[in-house]
């Protein structure tokens, strides 16, 4: 009997998108998955959080159209395509002091808009790169082909090496901020596909948020919320289960979880936290991976802020808000601060200060005078936006061969395949995948219960 049939136990540690889509790919082949997370709420960032009578999501909410992997999923919970309403990027921009905004109805126009007077040996740059993510779309992912083929051939340079400024300050450092945090001296250029691939994407957005999806997806899969999973157990180099916490202080309950394999779905940090007592070399490689902080900070006003042309703003880098707009087509009096790059990073995590820092930030563009602010919510995640690291394919690749080492487990996370929801579901699925294949011919050998 193979592993799916037989139902392995496999425990999935973490509750954001790449444990989900890990536990869901599991879960459908007939294996048993549970999911650990430390959190009371599945979703990590983009976990659903309390403002006035609804919620809001603060993390990434938008679906690209080119989503496959994730829109399957939310036929599977019961979510009909016809739930998801268009949102788009917009692309106003603060320039010179100056509101600059291109027709955001059409994608060609808007591209011109920001593409006019860039010089042309970037723009033929810049073509040949869209190429690669029409091409094949695993050049839409980390380690995509081409893209891995290019930073070898060129030392995998920097973007701000490899561009000039006005297109990396009105396309490149935008979509960088927005997915990680990075300046354009701070990403490589192997890695650019995940961004084009985002650029040249539309994107819907669930306007009801994630809790329905989740809730139908914990019914469906056994889920641990508010568990903290604190070491991997290893036996005879095969990982064979977790020890975990639940409950605070004097309360604290300590238990240990067996399972026939252990899918770890966090961020590059916190996985190499817990394989580092097993496997040194591969909590270094774990390390490599960068990731920079983000601050959000979501207020309610009294009036709508934005209007349907201007419904997002992107600063400049001197600004430590890098971006601010409508949390949603009918939602403008809703905004949603963002504060990353590198003029960010040193800000406090106190929400005052920063709705008071973004106001004055975005009220010197806006009218934000007459419109009363009526609620706020507001978080900050140390290693909430992945960089990943240059020449990625190889980090990768030294990452898989470090992992297997250890029998029965299983990394993903957003350093895999890239940040974007899709790529979580990506990653998640090609290495549960490969887990599924160990546990089968384990099972051939009669070495699963």
């Amino acid at each position: 009997m193979d592993a799916e049939r037989s139902g392995a136990r496999v425990a999935v540690v973490g509750g954001g998108w790449s444990g989900i889509a890990a536990a869901w790919n599991l879960h459908r082949a007939g294996a048993r998955p549970v999911l650990f997370d430390e959190q009371p709420v599945l979703g990590g960032r983009s976990a659903a959080a309390p403002l006035g009578s609804r919620e809001v999501t603060l993390g990434g909410k938008n679906i690209g159209r080119t989503h496959v992997l994730f829109r399957e999923f939310t036929r599977a919970q019961g979510i009909p395509e016809s739930a998801f309403e268009h949102f788009g990027i917009n692309s106003s921009r603060v320039e010179d002091g100056r509101v600059r905004t291109v027709d955001t109805t059409s994608k060609a126009a808007s591209l011109y808009g920001l593409l006019r007077g860039v010089p042309p040996r970037d723009l033929v740059r810049l073509l040949r790169l869209a190429r690669y993510t029409r091409r094949a779309r695993a050049n839409r992912f980390l380690a995509g082909p081409d893209f891995q083929r290019l930073a070898d051939r060129t030392g995998d340079p920097s973007l701000a090496a490899y561009f000039g400024k006005r297109l990396r300050d009105r396309l490149i450092r935008p979509a960088l901020i927005r997915m990680n945090g990075a300046e354009p001296d701070e990403a490589y250029l192997g890695n650019f596909g995940t961004n084009l691939g985002m650029l040249l994407d539309g994107f819907d957005q669930l306007p009801g948020g994630f809790t329905p999806l989740l809730t139908a997806f914990s019914a469906a899969v056994e889920t641990r919320g508010g568990t903290r999973v604190t070491g991997l157990r290893v036996a005879g180099g095969r990982v064979t289960g977790l020890f975990t916490t639940t409950g605070e202080g004097a309360g604290a309950e300590e238990r240990e979880e067996s399972a026939d394999a252990v899918v770890v779905a966090l961020p590059a940090p916190a996985a190499a936290a817990l394989v580092a007592p097993h496997h040194a070399g591969l909590a270094r490689r774990l390390r490599e991976v960068r990731y920079f902080p983000v601050s959000v900070v979501i207020a309610a006003y009294d009036r709508p802020v934005f209007d349907e042309r201007v419904r997002a703003l992107t600063f400049p880098p001197v600004s430590p808000l890098s971006n601010a707009g409508a949390y949603g087509v009918s939602d403008r009096h809703l905004v949603r601060y963002t504060f990353s790059g590198r003029a960010a990073r040193d800000l406090p995590a106190d929400e005052e200060y920063l709705i008071g820092l973004a106001e004055k930030e975005l009220g010197a563009h806006l009218d934000l005078g007459s419109a009363r602010r009526t609620g706020l919510v507001c978080a900050r995640w140390e290693h909430g936006l992945c960089a990943y690291s240059r020449f990625h394919s190889r980090t990768l690749a030294e990452i898989d061969a470090a992992v297997a080492a250890l029998d029965g487990l299983a990394l993903t996370g957003d350093y895999v395949r890239g940040a974007a929801i899709e790529a979580c579901f990506r990653g998640a699925y090609e290495r549960t995948d490969a887990l599924l294949a160990a546990l089968t011919s384990r099972s051939e050998r009669g070495q699963l219960p």
